[in-house]
């Protein structure tokens, strides 16, 4: 557990090693704030019976306001009607264009109305407390319906996929240090999965106002610092992926 950041009001956890050694490293995020919690990208049922324990220690399990499921990759929604079960009080938060598969990733006996919130394409804005997290458009980086969170009261911006990073096991680090270095444990992966520069011009539009001081991926190290952020933006501002190197 990595707290991030952390005031009389409110918290930014990372959750990184509960994925077992042979799997795909996922980070998890807790926002807290004035007592209710957000849990973000909860990954897949064998990190369920790990987290569903921990995240007490942030908020209370009754307390969480919101589980965020940026896409729909098994390494976000694989315990996803687990997760639906252990926090009866959440609202459940996914993208507006993968609202039709509800059906295949809950109970039977849903009832979409009541407890999911599908996030239009063009953004959304969540209360939490006294808080108000905005969730950022990043489509086609990945996924083609895909959401990041910014948070403005820690000014952390979780990127899910985006500077993702697959770091060997035995080289395996919390935070980047040295950017530069850090590169080419995120390029290969980018170029493969990101689907080109034009979408991600579209996500810089986006992300030019906010005021970032930390980017958390859902794999791999924390970007923090104001420096390590620009440098990361202009990284990708330059990034050749996917249908341009068809």
């Amino acid at each position: 557990m990595i707290p991030l950041y952390t005031d009389e009001k409110h918290k930014v956890v990372v959750f990184r090693g509960f994925t077992p050694r042979g799997y795909v490293q996922a980070n998890q995020l807790v926002i807290a704030d004035s007592g209710e919690g957000l849990l973000a990208d909860p990954s897949g049922r064998v990190v369920f019976p790990k987290l569903v324990s921990e995240i007490s220690l942030v908020v209370p399990a009754p307390k969480i306001k919101y589980v965020f499921f940026s896409h729909q990759d098994p390494d976000i929604v694989g315990a996803a009607a687990s997760w639906y079960t252990a926090l009866p009080n959440a609202k459940i938060v996914l993208p507006e264009v993968w609202a039709r598969f509800i059906p295949h990733l809950f109970p039977a006996e849903t009832n979409p109305s009541e407890r999911f919130y599908s996030v239009p394409d063009s953004g959304a804005e969540l209360a939490l407390g006294a808080c108000t997290l905005k969730l950022v458009p990043a489509h086609f980086l990945h996924s083609p319906g895909n959401f990041q969170i910014y948070d403005p009261c820690s000014r952390v911006l979780f990127s899910g996929d985006l500077f993702a990073s697959l770091t060997p096991e035995s080289q395996d680090y919390d935070f980047v240090a040295d950017f530069e270095a850090h590169v080419q444990y995120m390029e290969p992966f980018h170029r493969r999965y990101m689907a080109g520069n034009k979408a991600i011009q579209a996500w810089l539009n986006r992300v030019r106002g906010l005021d970032v001081e930390a980017i958390v991926p859902q794999h791999g190290a924390i970007i923090r610092g104001r420096e390590n952020v620009q440098k990361a933006l202009r990284w990708l501002e330059q990034l050749k992926c996917g249908i341009d190197l068809l």
